[in-house]
């Protein structure tokens, strides 16, 4: 039995996978379908879905003056006991 799905999208969006699909010789109805059934079959969504996040190895300003301090602060007490 088929059915009717009906659901919101931008018209830039929509334009340029009509576009795409119709490159790929298809209709968005088929790439719809083909995603569904990817869906299914994953139990979920057939690609990773998570949030941007910042690299691990990005660093405001703020933590890497925190982080000077802190090895500055140490490097001077280490001199300090040398100097003992």
């Amino acid at each position: 039995m088929d059915t009717n799905m009906t659901f919101r999208m931008d018209s830039q969006t929509k334009a340029k996978m009509t576009e795409i699909c119709a490159n790929l010789g298809m209709t968005t109805s088929t790439a719809f379908n083909i995603f569904a059934n990817a869906f299914v079959r994953a139990n979920g969504m057939p690609f990773p879905v998570k949030l941007d996040t910042p690299a691990p190895t990005t660093v405001t300003r703020s933590q890497m003056l925190a982080d000077a301090d802190d090895i500055l602060s140490d490097f001077a007490q280490d001199y300090k006991r040398m100097a003992e």
